[in-house]
């Protein structure tokens, strides 16, 4: 082997080596930041982007009202999380009784419908505050439908395709 194709063959090895150890740090970073099991409700972060698009007067009481309420927020979130991880224990335990796996449904159907009611609740008094258009529109942005349109559907009312 010349000393030229050595060089190459180096270079070479070092752009893949250095191109393997960016792969697995990508892959560990991702992993390490991770969410525990999931997301919390959706609505809750488009309520904050909703709360960015108001006028400055009425944007500030917002905040200042979201401001109040995270802490209740970030607990509702934190009552699903736990109620999801613990369904899933429930069923990687083996839980083979009906009633014990209902039981764990029924613990995270609450913990989402009370926290759906809290963070409506947040929503109708932020509402309030606001002028027929601006109310119009802080609820499109609010509850704007997530994913893409249905192929079948035509237009925001939703009618069918002929």
């Amino acid at each position: 082997m010349t000393r030229r194709t050595l060089i190459i063959l180096l270079i070479v090895s070092g752009g893949l080596n250095l191109f393997l150890a960016g792969i697995i740090a990508a892959s560990v970073f991702a992993y390490w930041n991770r969410p525990d099991i999931g997301s919390g409700p959706r609505t809750a972060f488009r309520l904050y982007r909703a709360v960015d698009d108001l006028a400055e007067p009425q944007r500030s009481r917002a905040r200042a009202l979201l401001k109040e309420k995270r802490p209740e927020i970030r607990a509702r979130i934190e009552a699903i999380r736990a109620a999801r991880r613990d369904l899933r224990k429930r069923i990687r335990d083996g839980a083979v009784a009906p009633d014990a796996v209902e039981a764990g449904f029924r613990k995270l159907r609450q913990a989402r419908g009370e926290a759906q009611t809290a963070l409506h609740a947040l929503v109708r008094r932020i509402a309030e505050t606001l002028t027929p258009d601006q109310r119009r529109r802080f609820y499109s942005q609010a509850y704007r439908p997530r994913g893409k349109k249905r192929k079948w559907r035509k237009g925001d009312a939703g009618e069918r395709r002929e």
